[in-house]
């Protein structure tokens, strides 16, 4: 009777551990575990166990690099098993056994930090980095529901970052092309502002990315920092053409060859694309900057 107990016993053992595997690995790479009594496997299910609770605000890969250790360790040392069989075994399901747990809570705590509205970027570099790894393990059956987790994460970071390249390229953006005949790029600019609109306008693309308040942010800022590098151009471009109405033999000559080209540039800025709340200011100061030059030349001419 007590010898049928254990039988029981074990066979419960092995089949709760085969259906956590297999929701996890393909089905025909999973082989029931017997239990044995070791006090080494006991001591890796327990931490096994132990990472299963763990928090879903903190990644724990250290946690995790920690059990894997100890299962090679023991394996190495022939902990495991009696038999060099047993010992393999062992270690392949136990390590499978952890690679379910681990990543399980990996994508509880990814989710936690997409359901957020401060994503770090440290945090966001370490999902990025993990999900590949854990998605390219052997271990992971393909097209399983955790792979397709693992696709939405994908997609998830993807969208993240082609926001975050884009609104970078915006900040940066720069024209500093000072020929009177080379016109300044407003329709790209207007291009990038629209896109900046769309892509709020559509909650980013994707529910979860939507919650980064500092793509928001970014994107909101995206006129003013197009405004900015469109005034320093014509800022520029007042430095380099003011007072060069000394190499014209006349005041309309000088008003035809300079002052008129570069009158029509700074009133190209006036294209109802930014609607930032500094224009008026910075426009008015641009004309002003230029009309200045324009009465030195009417006095130099008269």
């Amino acid at each position: 009777m007590k010898t049928l107990k254990i039988s029981l016993a074990l066979i419960v053992v092995a089949a709760i551990t085969f259906f956590v595997i297999r929701s996890f690995v393909a089905p025909d790479k999973v082989e029931e575990i017997k239990s044995s009594g070791n006090p080494f496997i006991d001591k890796i299910q327990q931490e096994i166990k132990t990472l299963q609770l763990k928090p879903e605000n903190k990644f724990c890969k250290e946690y995790y690099t920690e059990v894997s250790y100890h299962i090679d360790d023991y394996h190495k040392n022939s902990r495991l098993g009696k038999s060099k069989l047993e010992n393999d075994q062992w270690k392949e399901n136990l390590s499978k056994q952890l690679y379910a747990a681990y990543t399980d809570k990996f994508i509880k705590q990814a989710y936690y930090i997409f359901n957020r509205s401060d994503w770090a970027i440290n945090d966001l570099s370490f999902i990025r980095n993990e999900y590949r790894t854990l998605q390219s393990s052997p271990m992971l059956e393909r097209n399983s529901p955790i792979d397709r987790r693992f696709n939405e994460i994908k997609s998830i970071i993807n969208k993240h970052d082609e926001i975050t390249v884009f609104i970078a390229s915006c900040k940066g953006f720069s024209y500093s092309q000072k020929d009177l005949d080379m016109q300044f790029p407003i329709v790209d600019v207007s291009s990038k502002i629209s896109k900046a609109i769309s892509y709020r306008n559509n909650r980013l693309e994707n529910s979860f990315v939507n919650n980064c308040t500092r793509l928001h942010s970014g994107l909101n800022e995206i006129p003013q920092a197009l405004f900015r590098a469109h005034v320093k151009y014509l800022d520029n471009m007042i430095n380099t053409w003011s007072n060069m109405f000394t190499n014209y033999n006349s005041q309309k000559a000088y008003v035809d060859g300079i002052y008129s080209p570069l009158e029509n540039k700074i009133d190209e800025l006036d294209n109802n694309i930014y609607k930032v709340s500094d224009f008026s200011s910075e426009y008015d100061r641009l004309k002003e900057k230029w009309q200045n030059d324009g009465t030195r030349a009417y006095n130099h001419f008269n």
